[in-house]
This record gives C-alpha cells, sequence and structure tokens, in this order.
C-alpha cells in the first residue's frame, strides 16, 4: 500500500461539541493510514507478537522512502523502539544504511537521556531536598523507569516536576543560586519576575547548566482541579532512577493525567502511545481500580477511550476497529490523521476541538464554563504582558488595568509587522 493522503481529512467538530454532533463525525469511516505511520505505529510497544513481527516485515517491504520514514520516527519521538524491532528483523528487509543511522540516533538519544538523569540527581539534591518542599516527578525518566522494561526504551526530551504554587519563588531562587537559568526571558529569574509566576501564572521554565529544560507546573489539571495538587503529591509512589529514589504520581492518578494530557494533544506522537502499551502492560496494572479512581476524578470517558485507542492501534488495520464511543472514536481519527501530519496539524485540530472537557458533566456546562473563562481571561494578567513592561510585585495588581492596552499594543506591533 502507498503513502495515503489524508492531510486534506476535514476536522468538522466545533468548540463545544454536542452528543448527536459527536455521533454524526463518527458515522464517518476512519482513515486509512500509509505504509510509514503504520510502520510507526506497530513500532510504538516494546515487544511485538508473532503477528505483529510478520506484519511489520511485510509493511516494511513496501517502505519507499526511507529517509522519510527515520525523520518521522525521529518527530514521533521513538527511534530506539523503532532500531530494535526493524534490526530484529530478517536480513534485508530494511537497508543497512537505514539501520546504521538508526543505531547511532539511538546511541545519542542514549547519551542525552543518561546526562538528563544526572540532572534529575542535582536537581533532588542541590535544590528540592535542602528545601524541604513536597514534589513529585512526572512523565520523562519516572515514566520509563516505572512502566518500561527497558528504560532506555523511551526517549524523553525534559524533565517535569510537580510543585505546589505557594513553594514556587522559593523554590525559583533556589534554582537561580545553584546556577539555573530562567527559559525564554531573563526577568523570570528576578524577584519580581517570580512572584508574577507564582500569583498569576502557576509555571516556571527553567534550564540546567546542561541546558536540559525543566518544567515546573503548579497543577496537573488547570482546567478543573480534578488532581489536587497537595493531594497527588502526599499520595505518591516512588521509583528508583539511577539509584535514587524519585517520587512519582500513584499509577491511577498518573494514568488519569496521562491520558488528560494525550487526549489534549489529540494522540499527536507514538510515544504516548508506547507509553500507553507499556502502562497497560506493566504487572502492576490494575484495570479496575484505574477506572474507578477515573470515576471518582472526573475523568472516566477520557480513560475509556484512551483504553479503546489502546485497542484500536493493535489492530492490523486499526482503521477498521470498532468504537464504542464517538468521542473515543473521534480522537483516534485525529491520532491517525497526526501520523500523515505535522505539529501544524496538531495545533489545527487542538483549536478546533478541545477535548480537556469532555468528561464534565453536561454540554451546556460545559459550553457556560468555557465562555466563563475565555472572559476571564481577557483581563487576568499574561506572562506576555510582564515580559513587556515589567512592575515590581508591590504593584503587580495594576496589570488589571493594563492589560487591555498591552494587548492593543501587540496587536498594533503584529499588525505593523506583517505591513
Amino acid at each position: 500500500m502507498g503513502e495515503a493522503n489524508i492531510s486534506a481529512v476535514p476536522v468538522p467538530l466545533p468548540v463545544t461539541v454536542s452528543e448527536s454532533q459527536l455521533r454524526t463525525a463518527a458515522a464517518r469511516p476512519l482513515p486509512v493510514i500509509g505504509t510509514n505511520a503504520r510502520v510507526l505505529l506497530v513500532c510504538a510497544r516494546e515487544t511485538l507478537s508473532s503477528d505483529q513481527k510478520a506484519l511489520l516485515e511485510a509493511l516494511c517491504a513496501q517502505v519507499t522512502d526511507w529517509d522519510r520514514f527515520v525523520a518521522q520516527a525521529e518527530f514521533r519521538l521513538i527511534v530506539p523502539l523503532v532500531y530494535r524491532h526493524l534490526s530484529a528483523l530478517p536480513d534485508g528487509v530494511v537497508p543497512d544504511r537505514v539501520l546504521r543511522e538508526l543505531k547511532d540516533r539511538t546511541f545519542q538519544i542514549t547519551l542525552r537521556n543518561l546526562s538528563m538523569i544526572a540532572v534529575y540527581h542535582r536537581l533532588i539534591r542541590e535544590v528540592l531536598q535542602p528545601l524541604d518542599v513536597p514534589f513529585l516527578f512526572f512523565k520523562g525518566a519516572g515514566l520509563a523507569y516505572r512502566y518500561y522494561r527497558e528504560p532506555g526504551l523511551r526517549q524523553f526530551r525534559d524533565i517535569d516536576v510537580l510543585i505546589p504554587r505557594r513553594h514556587m519563588v522559593t523554590v525559583g531562587k533556589r534554582l537561580r543560586e545553584a546556577g539555573y537559568r530562567a527559559n525564554k526571558h531573563p526577568l523570570w529569574s528576578t524577584e519580581d519576575g517570580l512572584r508574577f509566576a507564582q500569583r498569576f501564572v502557576g509555571m516556571m521554565d527553567w534550564v540546567s547548566p546542561e541546558g536540559v529544560l525543566i518544567e515546573m507546573p503548579s497543577t496537573l489539571d488547570g482546567d478543573w482541579n480534578r488532581l489536587p495538587t497537595e493531594e497527588v503529591i502526599a499520595q505518591a509512589e516512588s521509583v528508583e532512577i539511577g539509584g535514587i529514589r524519585v517520587p512519582v504520581p500513584a499509577d491511577a492518578d498518573f494514568l488519569c493525567y496521562l491520558c488528560k494530557h494525550h487526549s489534549r494533544h489529540h494522540w499527536a506522537r507514538l510515544h504516548w502511545i508506547a507509553d500507553l502499551n507499556a502502562i497497560l502492560a506493566h504487572p502492576g496494572f490494575d484495570a479496575d481500580a484505574v477506572l474507578k479512581r477515573a470515576r471518582q476524578r472526573g475523568f472516566e470517558r477520557t480513560v475509556e477511550a484512551a483504553l479503546a485507542i489502546h485497542r484500536a492501534v493493535a489492530e492490523p488495520e486499526p482503521w477498521t476497529f470498532q468504537f464504542d464511543d464517538p468521542f473515543a472514536h473521534e480522537l483516534f481519527r485525529h491520532c491517525l490523521v497526526n501520523q500523515e501530519g505535522d505539529f501544524e496539524q496538531e495545533l489545527a485540530l487542538r483549536d478546533a476541538f478541545p477535548t480537556t472537557s469532555i468528561d464534565i458533566d453536561e454540554t451546556r456546562r460545559r459550553h457556560q464554563n468555557r465562555l466563563l473563562a475565555r472572559t476571564l481571561r481577557r483581563f487576568h494578567p499574561r506572562p506576555e504582558d510582564f515580559e513587556r513592561r515589567p512592575l515590581p510585585a508591590r504593584w503587580h495588581f495594576l496589570y488589571y488595568v493594563l492589560r487591555p492596552f498591552l494587548y492593543l499594543g501587540r496587536q498594533q506591533n503584529h499588525a505593523a509587522g506583517r505591513d
């Protein structure tokens, strides 16, 4: 089968979609993806069944553009998994030069992963432990060492640390003293910048001396606060990463967060599919406990959609899978569309169909809350306001008054730039 052209697949779902609209959209057949995307989808797991190995071999014989294939594997963030599975195929199925390139890239990813483990150690020992602040790590290495049989097969690019909002200024000062720098703009490492971030943003981005991005949110569910930060941290479990115990979210809460996060991005990256496969294959996975927690937290529909997607991607022709829930059907449609697109494709889908409130009761309530949030957000101080007009912390309340004028100034600058 040649490469499918599904970039023109329409995205008919509005910002707030009703159940009838979902059912109408889900009546359409799912798009057929091309050979490259099919190979990568098969490779997005640690182990393959005999049938999957046979399918992979047959699909690789149909690949016509190996350079594009390697580029897509890198973009989808599953190069180590792809190399593992393709290198196990009989000689001649995959060109030697392709295997060498995948091997070289896997080696570079391994070195990068190891350097990031060192940053984990430094961050804990020099910053977080001395301050005695509550924290936990999520995604990245914590996920890899918790759920993967071979953690090195999971590629990660940054470090994600959850800390309570009330500790952001304290942690930020310590990071600055330890040689970390604020990402994007040096203003965020100042006293005024830290206080603005704690009061209005709830998020910090830092870069370690080694060049590793560290993202520090104060919540895992900013839209609805279904995962209270203090509670999630208090119930954390731990995993050993390179000889040090690292706090990570409890399994059920973590899967709720992960399904919400990946659904928000419409399952665009295949390392997320690999994560789902690894978590559900883990010996400690308890589906009943996860679904019970998902109901308690308000993520039931999102988690069940992810479980359905997990079953769909195991099919030889995943677009033939029959979904019970039209939301899961359309979410998987977007996943398939993303496998043939780029980051702009993902952004278009996110703008067309936000998924973060799908579990909130009643379409009308979701619509009203979204409208209210969008209205209030226009008056809420934004990071770009501080960057454009930095004020001392004691005057930060003035941003509520200045924001409309700062916004108009940015719009005028953008218009002038286009002219």
